[in-house]
Order: structure tokens, then sequence, then C-alpha cells
């Protein structure tokens, strides 16, 4: 006669679904893997600011946000980290329950500063573009709502991550009793968001490279900056990849073992959103270690009046490079200000205002030049020589 009172009988043993089951992780791979990438992406971001220290004499907001994102970024893998250590990467049949319910934990919290990490350096793409680029009033008001709105989607993400269970704390503690939405509206929503973000990374490197594409420079020069400013495809390629690691997410069961990949491509998006966001600053470094002959540079001498520029001679006596500042915004001045300080030119107190490189350019008229660009462009044309 058996004891109805007596202790519940022993689960039954683990028995792995294949040989190695419980052995199997991928938790040294997100650890290298973000760890390393980071530490790249730290060593781009600190490269940013020497450059602009050094051409500038101070950094700008674009790279407050730029050092912002990338202690995000820091924060994202310290907390992967922290998850791997608990078991994070391995299969969670292997897991203590205890441990899974850190390991989820801390993986859901690490979305924020992990979404953050590759959403703020847009924003300072948006203000380096239109310093560099000098768009068109309307241009800026839509870069600006395309950008508030990629914000407010991010948000609202960010929202839906802890939202979707109430209490929160039922994602990952299966102790607390608590009712989750379908998890497929959360999946969409995070789909959609991936989808936006990259299409604004295209939408960001495709119209640095339309513009520039037609100024007047030497096509190494040319290439060069194209691919520098163009270098959010890479982002933008990167993010469409990550959207597909989402579909696996609605039959999700294995999560601390399955959910690494998407902790992985979150990282290596938000990386290289910073890198590409970085490289299009680094000429003045670049300058720096190989000279001003770097990517078919060549530099021009400061003469005339303050903040702008005279004449530079060549090699054999003719003029070679005029430079002078631009400020205003109209349509003429703008379309001078596109041959812009890529060249290393030099920065003074007002950050809005460069030394823009012209390439033996004469199309304009000195009324369309502001007085003092007029008096310098008087002594340019004094120097043409016939064929120019």
């Amino acid at each position: 006669m058996s004891d109805a009172g007596g202790p519940p009988p022993p689960p039954p043993p683990f028995v792995e679904p294949y040989p190695g089951f419980s052995n199997e992780t991928n938790g040294p791979l997100i650890v290298a893997v973000t760890t390393a990438l980071t530490g790249l992406a730290t060593l781009f971001v600190i490269a940013r600011i020497y450059s602009r220290i050094i051409s500038a004499g101070k950094i700008a907001l674009d790279d407050w946000i730029m050092i912002v994102s990338i202690l995000d970024g820091i924060w994202y893998v310290g907390m992967s980290g922290a998850a791997v250590h608990f078991g994070g990467g391995r299969h969670i049949l292997t897991l203590k329950p205890e441990d899974a319910t850190q390991v989820i934990k801390l993986t859901v919290i690490s979305f924020v500063p992990g979404v953050t990490s590759f959403v703020l350096p847009k924003f300072g793409v948006v203000i380096l573009l239109a310093k560099l680029l000098s768009p068109s009033r309307p241009h800026i008001i839509f870069m600006w709502i395309i950008s508030v709105l990629y914000g407010l989607m991010t948000i609202a993400m960010l929202t839906l991550n802890f939202a979707q269970c109430t209490p929160a704390a039922a994602q990952w503690d299966t102790t607390v009793k608590g009712t989750c939405m379908d998890r497929k509206i959360v999946v969409n929503y995070a789909m959609t968001l991936g989808i936006v973000g990259a299409l604004y990374d295209f939408y960001l490197a495709a119209y640095p490279t339309f513009v520039l594409w037609g100024l007047q420079m030497n096509i190494k020069k040319k290439l060069a900056l194209c691919s520098s400013l163009g270098a959010g495809y890479c982002a933008g390629a990167v993010a469409i990849y990550k959207c597909t690691t989402f579909q696996g997410l609605l039959t999700l069961q294995d999560y601390t073992y399955a959910l690494g990949n998407v902790v992985l491509w979150t990282n290596i998006e938000a990386n290289s959103v910073v890198i590409s966001a970085c490289i299009p600053l680094l000429l003045p470094l670049i300058k720096k270690i190989f000279g001003s002959s770097a990517l078919g540079i060549s530099t021009a001498k400061s003469g005339g009046v303050p903040g702008n520029s005279g004449k530079s001679k060549s090699g054999n006596g003719t003029p070679g490079l005029v430079t002078f500042g631009a400020r205003g915004h109209g349509s003429s001045k703008r379309s001078r200000t596109l041959q812009s300080n890529f060249d290393g030119g030099t920065h003074d107190s007002d950050d809005s205002k460069y030394i823009i490189l012209e390439e033996r350019s004469f199309q304009y008229s000195s009324r369309e030049a502001g007085d003092e660009d007029a008096s310098v462009m008087e002594r340019v044309r004094g120097t043409k020589q016939d064929g120019w």
C-alpha cells in the first residue's frame, strides 16, 4: 500500500536530444565578437575625437552623441557578458531555473543600451550632413522629421520590450504569474523598426554620394569622400540581415540559446553604424599620419582676409587651389560650401563656418559671394591664365 503523504517522485533523468547537447554553447562566440567589435568601434570614436580636436580645437554635438553611443555599446557588451556568465548561449534545458531567470532578465534589460547604441549615431550623422552638405531648409526639415519619427518608433520598441508582459517580471521569472501579449506583435514590430532603420541608413549614405559626385574635384578624392560618407550602406545591410534572425523568435522555446543570434547581430549593427559615422571625420588624422597628399589631397595656403584663404601655387607657378570661407545659406552659397573641409581646413570658433576648398573653380560671380569673398575672388581672377 503506497503512502499518499510521501514525497513526490523524483523527476526523470535528463536525456540529451543528441550527443554533446549539454555542452553546446555560443556564449564564448558572443563575448569574443561583441568585445572585439566594440573595442574596434571605440578606437574609431577616439580617432574621431582626436581628429576633431586637431582640426577644430573642440568637439561638437555630434561627437558627444558618438561618445554616448559607444558607452551604450560598452554597457550592452557588459550585460551580455553577464548573461553568458549565468549560462547565456547554452540550452535552457541544461540550466538551473534561477540561472535561466537571470539570463533572460539580463538579456531583456540589455536591449535598452543595445538598441540606443545603433539608433543614436544616426542622429549624429544627420547633424554632420547638415553641416557639411548645407542642404536646403526644406531638406533639413525633412531629415529631422524622419529622425524624430524613427526616434519615437525606437522609444515605442523599448516600451514594448518591457510592457509585453504584465508584470514585466513575468517575462523572465516563471514563478511570477502574469499575462503576455502575442509574441508575434513584438517580433513584427521589431522587424518593422529594423527595416525602417536599414532604409534610414541607406538614405543617409545615398544623399551625400549623390551630392558629392557632382562636385569639381579629382576622381580619387571624390571616390574617397563618397566611400567614407557612404559607409552607411554596410550598416543598412547588417540591419536587414538582423531582421532575418527575428523570424525564429516566433516559435522560440530554447530562449537562452537561440537569442544569442539576436544579441550578436544587434551589437554588429551598432558598431557598423558607429564606425560608418566616424570614418568621414578621420581625414585630419590621416593627413597628420600620412601627410597632406593622402587620398590625393593638396593643401592650400591661406592668405589675405582672415578667415578667407588666398591662393596657392602649384609646382609650375600656376594657381592651384583657392580657398575661401563660406557662411550664408543661400542656394548659390550652398553649392560653394559643398567643397567642404574634408580637405582639413581650419575652423574658427563658429562651429558652422568651414574653410571651403575650390579646385580651379571660377563659376561664381562677385555678387554671389559675400563682400569679403568677392575681394578674394577678384584677386583670383587677376591671376587667371589662358586655358583655365
